[in-house]
């Protein structure tokens, strides 16, 4: 690898570390124990992103968070935004019938990223917000998505994404193995379950929804739920009540001549 894409690589991992900081920011030495470069680099890569405005300074010194250039660019990708109308009075409807978090997921090259979540709860500390991110294979939307993907694309994500596995928190043990088990019983479904791997007492649903065009990418409606709810009569029917609420946002679109 050239050092420009090393350089590459190493300013992209850093915005991925200040999408998570949040407001608070966060230091050189931490930004650069979990890039795994050392702090010179770091910090010239840092540098680099404070003076596009990708970067700036947190409240505390010594502390970086993104900066107002990040928004600026995610308001121009329109991409997203139809995706985000046609499913939100779906996900809004079954989050006021069942009580449940819902969320929309995407994928971003190896990752799952949250385009969208509706919750009734706001008081409530998510694992994920929107633009929160998990390795594809980790959680029940993401095992959706990769569950409708061609054998091909899978086999890429999974090697991509083996030692991730094992790294990633988890209350049960998850390697490249389970996540795989995890997908063909999500293509025997029809949608993908997850049964407390990442939260104590809490799993989840996934309901993957194919694009309508080659212009619209696969989207999986997923949502959280206790463990103790999540019984073999339960699963299929809260995936019914989710399906009959986002109605024609899932139906495939309408056949030349009928």
């Amino acid at each position: 690898m050239s050092n420009t894409s090393t350089n590459a690589v190493r300013a992209l991992d850093i915005l991925l570390v200040l999408g998570d900081g949040g407001a608070e920011g966060v230091s050189l030495a931490d930004i650069a124990a979990r890039v795994g470069h050392p702090k010179p680099a770091v910090h010239r890569s840092l540098v680099s992103l404070l003076q596009k405005g990708f970067a700036e300074p947190a409240g505390r010194h010594g502390r970086y968070r993104l900066g107002p250039a990040i928004p600026m660019l995610a308001r121009r990708q329109a991409r997203l935004e139809p995706l985000i109308l046609k499913f939100r009075p779906g996900m809004t409807e079954f989050a006021r019938r069942t009580g449940h978090s819902v969320y929309m997921m995407v994928q971003a090259g190896v990752d799952a990223v949250c385009a969208e979540l509706v919750t009734r709860s706001p008081q409530r500390q998510f694992s994920m917000g929107v633009g929160g991110r998990v390795p594809m294979g980790v959680a029940a939307g993401s095992v959706a998505l990769m569950s409708i993907m061609t054998e091909a694309e899978r086999l890429q994500l999974l090697d991509a994404n083996a030692e991730r596995y094992l790294s990633h928190p988890s209350v049960q043990y998850v390697d490249r193995t389970i996540v795989e088990a995890q997908i063909h019983d999500a293509q025997r479904r029809g949608y993908a379950v997850n049964m407390a791997f990442y939260l104590p007492g809490e799993g989840g649903l996934g309901l993957p929804v194919r694009g309508s065009s080659l212009y619209e990418v696969n989207v999986a409606i997923s949502f959280t739920a206790p463990l103790e709810m999540m019984t073999e009569t339960w699963i299929p029917q809260i995936i019914e009540e989710l399906r009959d609420c986002l109605g024609t946002a899932i139906l495939p679109p309408p056949q030349p001549g009928r």
